[in-house]
């Protein structure tokens, strides 16, 4: 289980009051509903995102209308901080609610004048930063596995390593997951049913026990 420490967003961690409040000040909470856009590629990027609660899904579009997963944010997660150093300002893809979310938007400018006045708040946004390059790493190595079962084992480990244990709960439906994956519905729901009737895992909603955890490693061909 997560400690009460883990879920203080990595931007807020370790403030002082006075930087903790100034951070509170310069930004506002805003509210969205599930299948909401939050923003749209091509849209200007003003300032910071930090999620506060529920996900949201970065997507990529075709002209058709169709699109990919790229990657999910949860509480804590961040959209946009790439782009703030930049000098391309507009979002290259766009972010949707996948659940009721509540957002902490901050301003570009008042973000950078916090950073020059409190060094924590700086050292914590290079931190941001850095997670998330650590994230899309991450990603980058689940979609580059050659298979549907190795792409589902390696994602169900990485959860079970950052939920701490050997049951998981989906942070999103399934159909999200399989975008996510980029693997069809109907194959990624008929890998889980295989997994499940090899006695690999056990499914019981959006949870998933991980029964067989060496038989994972071995998928993914780890030892």
């Amino acid at each position: 289980m997560k400690n009460e420490d883990s879920m203080i967003p990595l931007l807020f961690s370790g403030l002082g009051e006075e930087a903790e409040n100034a951070l509170k000040s310069a930004g506002r909470l805003r509210k969205w509903h599930r299948g909401d856009l939050i923003v749209s590629e091509g849209d200007e990027c003003k300032g910071l995102f930090l999620l506060m609660a529920g996900s949201a899904a970065e997507q990529k579009y075709t002209p058709a209308g169709d699109y990919s997963t790229i990657c999910l944010l949860h509480p804590g997660d961040c959209f946009g901080e790439e782009l703030l150093y930049s000098e391309e300002n507009k979002y290259a893809s766009a972010l949707e609610a996948v659940s009721e979310v509540e957002i902490f938007c901050v301003p570009t400018e008042q973000l950078f004048c916090l950073m020059e006045s409190f060094p924590e708040i700086r050292e914590n946004f290079h931190q941001v930063i850095a997670k998330r390059f650590r994230s899309l790493k991450q990603m980058i190595t689940i979609l580059s596995q050659k298979t549907v079962r190795q792409k589902i084992a390696y994602y169900l480990l990485t959860l079970a390593e950052e939920q701490g244990g050997d049951r998981v709960v989906l942070p999103v439906s399934k159909e999200v997951i399989s975008k996510l994956l980029a693997i069809p519905r109907p194959s990624f729901s008929r890998e889980l049913s295989l997994m499940e009737a090899e006695g690999r895992i056990s499914i019981s909603a959006r949870t998933i026990g991980i029964a067989d955890m060496p038989s994972l490693k071995k998928d993914i061909g780890e030892v």
